[in-house]
């Protein structure tokens, strides 16, 4: 562990151990940024980059001279305003989420890799403050980071398409309105908020994972996925891990898209309000998931108490 940076840590850890459980937790927060850059610095350059292709709205393929295009009534505009809100915070998340599997799975292995379990453990820091720390990075402080920069790029894009209108480069298909914007950005934290509950339970085995393999932990998270399923059908010729795996995978966004036995996609939906957010959020599934999380939690904070291969 660079020495330097324990100096700079320990005192705000003291500090914070002193001022209870809350100033804790957000100091080990901020520990998980300073050692992870790559969890913020991914979703910002997505949604750096996202801002400025507006700049080059040609690359994308549209044909901006089309008389469709042009001839878009009001309604139409608000649409295509709300669909590029679901785009951007859709592109930004799909990255923050490929970041935080590989940190879950990495972050508690790392620190005994590197030896620098033994500094922190030397801190009045509990395991369990530590582990839950690193989970509500994942699915707390990520997730809110995600809706930040999207709302703040799709603004940027927004303003930067309007020059463009202004200046007769492209054709005004976006219409601004204050109502359906809003309406837009809370069915974005609204799905962050249900992808976070969905998925705590695999945040939670990622680090249980990471707590306890020795080495490898994408291995050990990968390969079972694989050949457990093609074991149990080469041998007793069911699907019954397969079924479960895609079910915990993306169950909840079929309960979310589906209404009276069929999918409201089929439909007209409007700005997506339509969606079956009662089903989503009341699914016994989910909240049983959320149950395994919190003893998937405890169980990784009692295997890194013991396992600091010494």
């Amino acid at each position: 562990m660079n020495t330097e940076t324990a100096d700079l840590r320990t005192a705000p850890l003291s500090t914070a151990a002193a001022g209870g459980t809350r100033a804790v937790l957000g100091t080990l927060i901020r520990r998980e940024f300073w050692e992870h850059p790559a969890l913020w610095r991914a979703p910002l350059i997505v949604a750096a980059l996202l801002a400025l292709s507006t700049i080059f709205s040609v690359t994308i393929g549209i044909d901006f001279n089309d008389t469709h295009l042009r001839a878009l009534g009001d309604p139409e505009r608000i649409i295509v305003l709300n669909m590029t809100q679901l785009v951007w915070a859709f592109l930004i998340y799909l990255v923050a989420s490929v970041v935080t599997t590989f940190y879950a799975l990495d972050c508690l292995y790392a620190e005994r890799k590197d030896r620098s379990i033994l500094f922190w453990k030397s801190l009045p820091v509990s395991d369990g403050q530590t582990v839950l720390s690193k989970f509500l990075v994942a699915l707390v402080v990520v997730p809110l980071g995600v809706f930040a920069l999207a709302l703040v790029s799709h603004l940027l894009a927004l303003i930067i398409w309007k020059l463009r209108v202004a200046s007769g480069g492209v054709p005004d298909v976006v219409r601004w309105d204050t109502i359906a914007w809003v309406r837009g950005e809370l069915v974005i934290l609204l799905c962050l908020l249900l992808s976070s509950l969905w998925y705590a339970p695999l945040a939670a085995a990622a680090l249980l994972l990471s707590a306890w393999v020795k080495r490898n932990p994408l291995v050990w998270a990968t390969l079972p996925l694989l050949f457990v399923p093609i074991f149990e059908y080469i041998v007793f010729r069911t699907g019954y891990v397969w079924s479960f795996i895609r079910y915990r995978t993306g169950g909840i966004w079929h309960t979310l898209f589906t209404r009276d036995g069929h999918s409201v996609m089929n439909e007209n939906v409007r700005m997506l309000s339509d969606l079956n957010w009662t089903a989503a959020f009341t699914s016994v599934n989910l909240w049983l998931g959320v149950l395994a999380a919190a003893g998937l939690l405890y169980a990784a904070a009692r295997v890194r108490r013991y396992r600091d291969d010494t």
